[in-house]
Protein backbone atom coordinates (compact mmCIF):
# COMPACT_ATOMS: atom_id res chain seq x y z
CA UNK A 1 0.00 0.00 0.00
CA UNK A 2 1.88 2.87 -1.22
CA UNK A 3 0.11 6.27 0.71
CA UNK A 4 0.34 9.97 -1.14
CA UNK A 5 2.19 12.90 0.87
CA UNK A 6 1.83 16.44 0.15
CA UNK A 7 3.63 19.11 1.30
CA UNK A 8 2.99 23.05 1.98
CA UNK A 9 5.61 24.95 2.36
CA UNK A 10 9.05 24.88 0.37
CA UNK A 11 11.81 26.19 2.74
CA UNK A 12 15.58 25.11 3.00
CA UNK A 13 14.60 22.17 5.76
CA UNK A 14 11.76 20.87 2.88
CA UNK A 15 14.50 20.67 0.23
CA UNK A 16 17.56 19.48 2.01
CA UNK A 17 15.90 16.61 4.10
CA UNK A 18 12.10 16.13 3.70
CA UNK A 19 11.65 16.27 -0.19
CA UNK A 20 15.05 13.31 -0.39
CA UNK A 21 13.40 11.66 2.44
CA UNK A 22 9.97 11.50 0.69
CA UNK A 23 12.12 10.53 -2.62
CA UNK A 24 13.37 7.30 -0.37
CA UNK A 25 10.88 6.26 2.03
CA UNK A 26 9.21 2.65 1.06
CA UNK A 27 5.64 2.97 0.64
CA UNK A 28 5.78 6.80 -0.14
CA UNK A 29 4.46 8.71 -3.30
CA UNK A 30 5.67 12.30 -2.89
CA UNK A 31 2.30 13.67 -5.42
CA UNK A 32 1.59 17.34 -4.34
CA UNK A 33 3.81 20.18 -3.18
CA UNK A 34 2.12 24.00 -1.99
CA UNK A 35 3.40 27.06 -2.09
CA UNK A 36 1.71 31.05 -1.74
CA UNK A 37 3.94 31.08 -4.97
CA UNK A 38 2.94 28.97 -7.56
CA UNK A 39 6.18 30.00 -9.88
CA UNK A 40 8.20 28.47 -6.71
CA UNK A 41 5.77 25.51 -6.00
CA UNK A 42 6.49 24.90 -10.31
CA UNK A 43 9.94 25.13 -9.88
CA UNK A 44 10.46 23.15 -6.73
CA UNK A 45 8.00 19.98 -8.20
CA UNK A 46 10.19 20.29 -11.48
CA UNK A 47 13.81 19.85 -9.36
CA UNK A 48 12.51 17.68 -7.02
CA UNK A 49 9.59 14.82 -9.42
CA UNK A 50 6.90 15.94 -7.70
CA UNK A 51 3.67 15.04 -10.00
CA UNK A 52 1.72 18.45 -8.55
CA UNK A 53 1.95 22.37 -7.99
CA UNK A 54 -0.23 24.03 -5.63
CA UNK A 55 -0.37 27.86 -4.89
CA UNK A 56 -3.72 26.82 -2.31
CA UNK A 57 -3.48 24.13 0.30
CA UNK A 58 -7.67 24.52 -0.37
CA UNK A 59 -6.47 23.26 -3.54
CA UNK A 60 -3.60 20.63 -2.85
CA UNK A 61 -6.35 19.14 -0.35
CA UNK A 62 -8.83 18.01 -2.74
CA UNK A 63 -6.45 16.45 -4.60
CA UNK A 64 -7.78 12.70 -4.25
CA UNK A 65 -4.17 11.88 -4.31
CA UNK A 66 -2.62 13.18 -1.03
CA UNK A 67 -3.69 11.07 2.03
CA UNK A 68 -0.77 12.64 4.41
CA UNK A 69 -0.36 16.83 4.36
CA UNK A 70 3.49 17.20 5.71
CA UNK A 71 3.13 20.84 7.37
CA UNK A 72 6.46 22.98 7.36
CA UNK A 73 5.20 26.52 7.15
CA UNK A 74 5.95 29.56 9.87
CA UNK A 75 5.26 28.28 13.36
CA UNK A 76 2.18 30.49 13.97
CA UNK A 77 0.27 28.46 11.02
CA UNK A 78 0.74 25.35 12.10
CA UNK A 79 -2.53 24.91 14.21
CA UNK A 80 -4.77 26.18 11.29
CA UNK A 81 -3.44 24.28 8.71
CA UNK A 82 -3.79 20.98 10.64
CA UNK A 83 -6.92 21.73 10.93
CA UNK A 84 -7.61 22.49 7.54
CA UNK A 85 -6.13 19.70 6.76
CA UNK A 86 -7.87 17.36 9.59
CA UNK A 87 -11.38 18.46 8.22
CA UNK A 88 -10.33 17.13 4.90
CA UNK A 89 -9.79 13.84 5.77
CA UNK A 90 -6.08 13.89 5.95
CA UNK A 91 -3.16 12.87 8.09
CA UNK A 92 -1.27 15.69 9.44
CA UNK A 93 2.87 15.35 9.89
CA UNK A 94 3.25 18.57 11.09
CA UNK A 95 7.13 20.75 11.94
CA UNK A 96 8.13 20.87 15.61
CA UNK A 97 7.15 23.60 17.46
CA UNK A 98 3.55 22.04 17.05
CA UNK A 99 2.13 25.07 17.67
CA UNK A 100 2.71 28.60 19.71
CA UNK A 101 0.32 27.94 22.26
CA UNK A 102 -0.91 25.00 24.60
CA UNK A 103 -4.58 26.31 23.77
CA UNK A 104 -3.80 25.71 19.82
CA UNK A 105 -2.01 22.04 20.24
CA UNK A 106 -5.13 20.74 22.51
CA UNK A 107 -7.21 21.62 19.31
CA UNK A 108 -5.20 20.11 16.84
CA UNK A 109 -5.43 16.92 18.66
CA UNK A 110 -9.39 17.22 19.62
CA UNK A 111 -9.92 18.41 15.59
CA UNK A 112 -7.82 15.04 13.72
CA UNK A 113 -9.58 13.20 16.48
CA UNK A 114 -12.66 14.35 15.38
CA UNK A 115 -11.98 13.47 11.63
CA UNK A 116 -10.03 10.56 12.54
CA UNK A 117 -7.18 11.15 11.30
CA UNK A 118 -3.56 10.56 12.32
CA UNK A 119 -1.46 13.61 14.11
CA UNK A 120 2.39 13.24 14.04
CA UNK A 121 5.05 15.45 15.12
CA UNK A 122 8.93 15.45 13.09
CA UNK A 123 11.06 14.76 16.20
CA UNK A 124 13.07 12.90 13.88
CA UNK A 125 16.46 12.74 16.68
CA UNK A 126 14.38 10.13 18.10
CA UNK A 127 15.36 7.67 15.05
CA UNK A 128 19.07 8.27 15.32
CA UNK A 129 20.53 4.91 15.70
CA UNK A 130 23.22 6.04 18.31
CA UNK A 131 20.19 7.66 20.49
CA UNK A 132 18.18 4.29 20.05
CA UNK A 133 21.39 2.34 21.53
CA UNK A 134 21.88 4.43 24.40
CA UNK A 135 18.23 4.37 25.30
CA UNK A 136 18.84 0.70 25.13
CA UNK A 137 21.98 0.75 27.84
CA UNK A 138 19.93 2.84 30.12
CA UNK A 139 16.84 1.24 29.71
CA UNK A 140 18.76 -2.37 30.70
CA UNK A 141 20.45 -1.05 33.81
CA UNK A 142 23.98 -1.45 32.24
CA UNK A 143 24.99 1.93 33.24
CA UNK A 144 23.58 1.90 36.69
CA UNK A 145 21.88 4.65 38.57
CA UNK A 146 21.71 7.63 36.91
CA UNK A 147 21.52 11.38 38.64
CA UNK A 148 22.88 13.75 35.89
CA UNK A 149 22.73 14.42 32.21
CA UNK A 150 23.22 16.88 30.49
CA UNK A 151 22.65 17.78 26.14
CA UNK A 152 23.86 20.81 23.75
CA UNK A 153 22.84 21.42 20.23
CA UNK A 154 24.12 25.32 19.45
CA UNK A 155 25.43 26.59 16.16
CA UNK A 156 28.39 29.48 15.92
CA UNK A 157 26.21 32.05 13.39
CA UNK A 158 27.48 35.14 14.67
CA UNK A 159 25.90 37.55 11.89
CA UNK A 160 22.31 36.00 12.77
CA UNK A 161 20.93 32.82 11.91
CA UNK A 162 17.01 33.93 11.85
CA UNK A 163 15.99 35.28 9.10
CA UNK A 164 12.43 36.95 7.77
CA UNK A 165 9.68 34.84 10.06
CA UNK A 166 11.97 33.39 11.96
CA UNK A 167 13.17 36.85 13.28
CA UNK A 168 9.34 37.44 13.77
CA UNK A 169 8.36 37.02 17.64
CA UNK A 170 4.36 36.78 16.56
CA UNK A 171 5.54 34.02 13.86
CA UNK A 172 8.13 32.05 15.12
CA UNK A 173 7.24 32.57 19.14
CA UNK A 174 10.94 32.05 19.69
CA UNK A 175 14.85 31.80 18.60
CA UNK A 176 16.89 29.30 20.23
CA UNK A 177 14.22 27.67 21.94
CA UNK A 178 11.94 26.31 19.57
CA UNK A 179 14.65 26.49 16.62
CA UNK A 180 17.15 24.21 17.76
CA UNK A 181 16.38 23.61 22.01
CA UNK A 182 13.29 21.64 21.42
CA UNK A 183 15.58 18.96 20.03
CA UNK A 184 18.32 18.47 23.13
CA UNK A 185 15.29 18.81 25.18
CA UNK A 186 13.31 16.21 23.46
CA UNK A 187 15.89 13.62 23.30
CA UNK A 188 16.59 13.57 26.71
CA UNK A 189 13.45 12.63 27.52
CA UNK A 190 13.89 10.21 24.91
CA UNK A 191 17.18 8.64 26.58
CA UNK A 192 15.82 9.10 30.20
CA UNK A 193 12.55 7.51 29.69
CA UNK A 194 11.05 9.98 32.12
CA UNK A 195 9.40 13.32 31.55
CA UNK A 196 10.07 16.64 32.44
CA UNK A 197 8.91 17.77 36.26
CA UNK A 198 10.18 21.09 36.96
CA UNK A 199 12.68 23.68 34.90
CA UNK A 200 14.85 26.67 36.00
CA UNK A 201 15.80 28.86 32.53
CA UNK A 202 17.65 31.63 30.92
CA UNK A 203 16.78 33.01 27.25
CA UNK A 204 19.42 35.51 26.25
CA UNK A 205 19.86 37.48 23.21
CA UNK A 206 23.19 39.10 23.05
CA UNK A 207 23.35 40.82 19.25
CA UNK A 208 21.23 43.64 17.81
CA UNK A 209 20.37 42.02 14.77
CA UNK A 210 17.69 39.28 16.78
CA UNK A 211 14.49 40.19 18.53
CA UNK A 212 13.85 36.41 19.47
CA UNK A 213 16.39 34.08 21.50
CA UNK A 214 19.49 33.37 20.34
CA UNK A 215 20.80 31.28 23.61
CA UNK A 216 19.01 28.92 25.67
CA UNK A 217 20.24 27.77 29.19
CA UNK A 218 18.13 25.28 30.86
CA UNK A 219 17.98 22.98 34.04
CA UNK A 220 15.46 20.12 33.60
CA UNK A 221 14.30 18.29 36.40
CA UNK A 222 12.71 14.74 35.78
CA UNK A 223 9.87 12.55 37.56
CA UNK A 224 12.17 9.95 37.64
CA UNK A 225 14.91 11.80 40.08
CA UNK A 226 17.53 12.83 37.28
CA UNK A 227 18.36 16.42 36.76
CA UNK A 228 19.80 17.92 33.50
CA UNK A 229 21.30 20.66 31.76
CA UNK A 230 20.69 22.09 28.16
CA UNK A 231 22.55 24.46 26.32
CA UNK A 232 21.40 25.43 23.27
CA UNK A 233 21.59 28.23 20.23
CA UNK A 234 23.36 30.26 17.67
CA UNK A 235 26.58 31.95 19.92
CA UNK A 236 28.68 28.90 20.36
CA UNK A 237 30.86 27.48 17.50
CA UNK A 238 32.44 24.37 17.03
CA UNK A 239 29.58 22.98 19.40
CA UNK A 240 29.51 18.89 20.22
CA UNK A 241 26.19 18.95 19.64
CA UNK A 242 26.35 15.81 22.12
CA UNK A 243 24.28 14.30 25.06
CA UNK A 244 25.75 12.63 27.67
CA UNK A 245 24.14 10.06 30.43
CA UNK A 246 26.59 9.81 33.54
CA UNK A 247 25.40 6.21 34.93
CA UNK A 248 26.91 4.83 38.29
CA UNK A 249 28.79 2.37 36.55
CA UNK A 250 29.47 4.01 32.78
CA UNK A 251 28.79 6.99 31.18
CA UNK A 252 27.02 7.17 27.46
CA UNK A 253 27.65 10.12 24.84
CA UNK A 254 26.33 10.69 21.94
CA UNK A 255 28.79 13.07 20.19
CA UNK A 256 27.71 14.62 17.28
CA UNK A 257 24.63 13.24 16.89
CA UNK A 258 21.55 16.24 17.35
CA UNK A 259 20.39 18.04 14.85
CA UNK A 260 21.94 18.28 11.28
CA UNK A 261 24.01 15.56 11.68
CA UNK A 262 27.55 15.68 10.47
CA UNK A 263 28.96 12.75 12.56
CA UNK A 264 27.58 10.24 14.83
CA UNK A 265 29.37 8.38 17.83
CA UNK A 266 28.12 6.22 20.74
CA UNK A 267 30.57 5.88 23.06
CA UNK A 268 29.73 3.95 26.41
CA UNK A 269 33.04 4.11 28.80
CA UNK A 270 32.58 2.52 32.50
CA UNK A 271 34.00 -0.25 34.79
CA UNK A 272 32.63 -3.34 32.82
CA UNK A 273 32.15 -2.23 29.39
CA UNK A 274 34.05 0.48 27.08
CA UNK A 275 32.94 0.83 23.34
CA UNK A 276 32.74 3.36 20.75
CA UNK A 277 30.74 2.91 17.67
CA UNK A 278 30.57 5.22 14.90
CA UNK A 279 27.61 5.59 12.45
CA UNK A 280 27.48 6.70 9.04
CA UNK A 281 26.23 10.38 8.30
CA UNK A 282 22.87 10.49 6.67
CA UNK A 283 20.99 13.14 8.00
CA UNK A 284 18.01 12.30 5.68
CA UNK A 285 17.80 8.76 7.06
CA UNK A 286 16.45 10.18 10.17
CA UNK A 287 13.20 11.82 8.43
CA UNK A 288 12.77 8.80 6.16
CA UNK A 289 12.42 6.98 9.69
CA UNK A 290 9.67 9.21 11.04
CA UNK A 291 7.61 8.94 7.59
CA UNK A 292 7.84 4.94 7.31
CA UNK A 293 6.73 5.54 10.76
CA UNK A 294 3.86 7.21 10.31
CA UNK A 295 2.68 5.11 7.40
CA UNK A 296 3.03 2.76 9.44
CA UNK A 297 0.75 3.74 11.84
CA UNK A 298 -1.96 4.55 9.33
CA UNK A 299 -1.81 1.21 7.44
CA UNK A 300 -2.16 -0.42 10.72
CA UNK A 301 -4.70 1.68 12.26
CA UNK A 302 -3.09 2.89 15.25
CA UNK A 303 -2.17 5.92 16.96
CA UNK A 304 1.54 6.91 16.18
CA UNK A 305 4.72 5.74 18.23
CA UNK A 306 4.92 7.69 21.73
CA UNK A 307 7.79 10.04 20.50
CA UNK A 308 6.27 11.46 17.43
CA UNK A 309 2.49 11.47 18.29
CA UNK A 310 0.16 14.97 19.17
CA UNK A 311 0.60 14.26 22.87
CA UNK A 312 3.90 14.49 22.37
CA UNK A 313 4.09 17.86 20.69
CA UNK A 314 1.76 18.85 23.05
CA UNK A 315 4.11 18.30 26.31
CA UNK A 316 6.69 20.03 24.55
CA UNK A 317 4.64 23.13 23.91
CA UNK A 318 3.80 22.72 27.88
CA UNK A 319 7.66 22.63 28.63
CA UNK A 320 8.12 25.48 26.49
CA UNK A 321 5.77 27.45 28.38
CA UNK A 322 7.24 26.63 31.40
CA UNK A 323 10.91 27.54 30.41
CA UNK A 324 9.65 30.76 29.28
CA UNK A 325 8.07 31.79 32.07
CA UNK A 326 11.44 30.57 34.49
CA UNK A 327 13.38 32.93 32.60
CA UNK A 328 10.97 36.16 32.95
CA UNK A 329 10.54 35.25 36.31
CA UNK A 330 13.86 34.32 37.18
CA UNK A 331 12.72 31.07 39.23
CA UNK A 332 12.08 27.18 38.93
CA UNK A 333 8.61 26.13 36.74
CA UNK A 334 6.46 22.68 37.17
CA UNK A 335 5.12 21.80 34.41
CA UNK A 336 1.34 21.80 34.26
CA UNK A 337 -0.26 18.48 33.71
Amino acid sequence: MTIGWGVIGVGTHVKRFMAPALTRAGDTKFVAICSRSMERARSFAAECGVKRAYDSLTKMLEDPEVEVVYIATPNNLHASHTIQAAKAGKHVLCEKPMALTVSDCERMIQVCEQNKVKLGINFQNRYHPAHIEARRYVQSGEIGKIYVAKAQYCHGSLEGRWHGWGNDPDMTGTGALGGTGLHPIDLLRFLLNSEVERVQALLTTKTPYHKVDEMIYVILEFENGVDAVVISGILAPRSDNDAVVYGSRAKITCKGTIGTVLKGELLVEGEAINLKRTFPTDPVALYVGVIEAFNKCIKEQVEPEAGISGYNGLQMARITNAIIQSSCQGKAIKIEK
